[in-house]
């Protein structure tokens, strides 16, 4: 199945904005949303293990990621892909007026694994209308005009 995307018009920040001053880009617009309890269920349904196992798991994993990324650590998570923090600073003249304090809030990367790396690179794309129902839901907040 494709990804939906709409048309809609952005300030162009590039280097032609004075003669261009606006674009028009693709946005994508969200399918619908899974939530956590229906997602255990599939791979529950799908493994023999049972839902309260795979919630155990699941739960459990996040824990052991979160302390390990706290100590810096990059953790490989099987076939999903790998997980590390990253984060930036103020930069200062002189290693001296350094202080933790101008260290920004870490952000956590994530870098999938091949599965997902092959499936992103076959998705295919669908523009839908400006009359399509479906466009407003799954979190497509933005009010800038659609373009047909």
């Amino acid at each position: 199945m494709a990804m939906k995307f709409k048309l809609v018009t952005r300030k162009n920040m590039g280097p032609d904005q004075k003669e261009v001053p606006e674009k028009i880009y693709a946005q994508m617009v969200c399918g619908d949303y899974v939530p956590f309890d229906e997602f255990v269920e599939e791979v529950a349904d799908s493994s023999g293990v049972g839902s309260a196992g795979v919630k155990a798991v699941i739960d459990r994993m996040v824990v052991v990621l979160v302390r390990h990324m706290q100590h810096g650590r990059r953790v490989q998570v099987g076939e999903l892909g790998h997980f590390r923090y990253n984060f930036g600073s103020d930069g200062v003249t002189d290693g001296k007026d350094f202080a933790t304090n101008m260290i920004r809030e870490p952000k956590v990367r994530f870098f999938p694994g091949k599965a997902l790396r092959v499936a992103k690179g076959r998705t295919s794309f669908e523009k839908i209308s400006p009359d399509d129902k479906k466009e407003d839901e799954g979190g497509n907040e933005d009010d800038r005009p659609v373009i047909e």
